[in-house]
């Protein structure tokens, strides 16, 4: 397998389950937000001061359910374009590649965006990961999926910045 398909699939898979993750997220901060709606109560001539607690109240819980479905959408519009901008500058990027000077270098520039685009939530790993050693909480989650990153990222960039984007030309 050519080095620059690899690189793709290296890349494109994680960026198509956030993706994917995003989509899925999306769905769900809308129906928390449909449930917020019928959460809503309807005022119906004279309250009593009782009454009218209890509609503050559940308005209260509509009010967090809105912004817990707004919250919800909004981190899965973060994924959505995550994984979006790395699909399409490793699209991009492979549709330049050519056994050029001119074009490996162009193809090198995209993956090097793309990197640094894809380790971007690297720093926020690890600020969690320190955060729940701090607390006492360990969660191997957060290690797991810094150091899949940094491999991922590590196999790439060998890949691309090494002679193999040469040799895989043939």
């Amino acid at each position: 397998m050519k080095p620059v398909n690899r690189n793709l699939l290296l890349v494109g898979i994680p960026a198509v389950l956030v993706l994917i993750g995003g989509i899925f997220l999306f769905s769900v901060g809308s129906a928390l937000l449909d449930t917020a709606a019928g959460l809503v109560p309807e005022a119906s001539g004279d309250v009593s001061d009782v009454e009218g607690y209890a509609m503050l109240l559940d308005l209260l819980g509509a009010g967090f359910s809105g912004l817990a479905g707004l919250l919800v959408q909004a981190l899965a519009m973060a994924a959505i374009l995550y994984g979006g901008i790395l699909l399409v500058l490793g699209a991009l990027a492979r549709l330049v590649y050519r056994a050029a000077p001119g074009r490996i270098l162009a193809y090198r520039i995209l993956t090097g965006i793309q990197l640094a685009v894809f380790v971007l939530p690297v720093p926020a790993c690890a600020q969690l990961w320190y955060g729940s050693v701090q607390s006492g909480a360990f969660s191997p989650l957060w290690p797991s999926g810094l150091v899949l990153l940094l491999v991922l990222a590590v196999l790439t960039g060998r890949n691309t910045y090494t002679d193999r984007i040469w040799n895989g030309c043939a």
